[in-house]
């Protein structure tokens, strides 16, 4: 029977009372060996059920056990099935299936990459990008099992408890006041490509890239702030504007996009200055050297980017973009490569209108996008010194944004 772990977490912004509980439940509860439930007592009634299941990772132990251990193909292939069929795995295919880039990772591709660690010619690099992706990292993984163990020893030591309620505070606190962060399934999945992602309720998390100290045990500065990270996704409550004509549901869409990432990066993942300063007392500072040069390189292009927004939004709003081609945009454009554009052009238009205003405009920005580019070009007006090297945003997509869903405003022409 695979193992499942159900946390109740009451969030707070007073850390003090989740954190004198610890004497309740020691950390290396053994959790991949037991079923659990945390009750995280605090001062402030905001409560989130959140399920926490680390059932992959040790039915992945016994699939790769089993391929170690010479049992045939047929064995190996019903125990994949099996596993591939848990809610787990249903909601990692799910993530990487996703409606603007559908049949990313057939669950067949992913399961043959798995079965091809031993039995050489199920699955023949080049067929999918993804999968090859993720082979490099399964290679490593079988080849020393004790890599795998490592980690599970690493994942049962820590006390999810006081990290889920510490990431959940601190994301609260870049959401508007009226949003709340609701319960959530956070399963740890081997999969070996998003190192995490938000999708319909659940926060993922990959197993094979869980980061771990020198010494051996898990990085709990990435782990909370990637909780962080993604408990902000799942606590967005944008609203679309009423009835919007196809058309301006696109505009919407180009307009609208980039907040989630924007705001988890700019403000919870500690990113580098791009264009726009650093955010003074930042809490976390995930990005290694490999991100930050690919950051770099993005915010390099940050004209060309700026480009690309304003000819969408223009074709957009004029009814030659359709909702088809928006996600092959996003799929092939804006959130392609290691660190996606979306990311970087919005981090830099929520950092710049947080320089400027501070979070109260920030939050009037997710509450309604429609007036982020405006705000945006107001903060380069009021920072002229600290936002000089930021990439203006053309008045006519700033109308353009505005006048979504708007009749008695019309957007600038040429």
């Amino acid at each position: 029977m695979l193992n499942l772990i159900v946390a109740r977490v009451i969030a707070t912004d007073n850390l003090e009372d989740s954190l004198s509980e610890r004497s309740a439940m020691k950390p290396g509860v053994r959790a991949l060996g037991v079923a659990a439930v945390f009750l995280v007592v605090t001062t402030r009634v905001l409560a989130q059920e959140v399920e926490v299941d680390f059932s992959a990772c040790q039915g992945m132990s016994e699939v790769l056990e089993a391929m170690h251990n010479c049992a045939s193909l047929e064995s190996v292939s019903r125990r994949l099935d099996a596993l591939l069929d848990t809610r787990p795995y249903q909601m990692m295919f799910k993530h990487y299936n996703r409606s603007w880039r559908p049949n990313h990772l057939p669950k067949p591709v992913f399961k043959r990459m798995i079965l091809s660690l031993r039995f050489e010619g199920e699955y023949t690099p080049g067929e999918n990008s993804r999968a090859d992706s993720m082979l490099k990292q399964w290679k490593g993984f079988y080849r020393d099992p004790s890599r795998y163990r490592e980690r599970l020893r690493a994942l049962e030591a820590v006390d999810l408890r006081t990290l889920i309620a510490d990431g959940i505070r601190y994301a609260q606190g870049w959401l508007p006041p009226e949003w709340k962060i609701p319960g959530f399934y956070l399963p740890v999945i081997p999969n070996g490509g998003s190192p995490a992602f938000a999708i319909e309720g659940t926060q993922g998390f990959d197993f094979l890239q869980l980061p771990l100290t020198p010494s051996g045990g898990l990085d709990l500065e990435w782990l909370v702030a990637t909780i962080s990270h993604e408990s902000n996704h799942l606590g967005l409550r944008p609203t679309t504007p009423e009835s919007l004509t196809q058309a301006e549901k696109v505009a919407y869409r180009v307009v609208s996009f980039c907040v989630a990432e924007g705001v988890a990066t700019e403000f919870i993942s500690g990113p580098p200055p791009g264009r726009v300063p650093a955010i003074p007392g930042a809490r976390f500072h995930i990005f290694d050297a490999d991100m930050t040069r690919a950051w770099n390189e993005r915010v390099a292009e940050e004209a060309q980017i700026v480009d690309h927004l304003a000819s969408q939004l223009d074709r957009a709003t004029s009814g030659a973009l359709t909702a088809e081609g928006f996600d092959g945009d996003l799929r092939d454009y804006w959130l392609s490569g290691s660190i996606g554009r979306a990311y970087v052009l919005g981090s830099e238009i929520f950092g710049a209108i947080d320089t400027a205003f501070g979070k109260e405009a920030v939050f009037t920005a997710m509450r309604d996008p429609r007036r982020m580019f405006g705000l945006y070009n107001a903060a380069l007006d009021a920072e002229l010194q600290a936002l000089s090297h930021c990439i203006r945003i053309p008045e006519k997509t700033v109308q353009q944004a505005m006048a979504i869903g708007n009749r008695t405003t019309s957007p600038a022409r040429d």
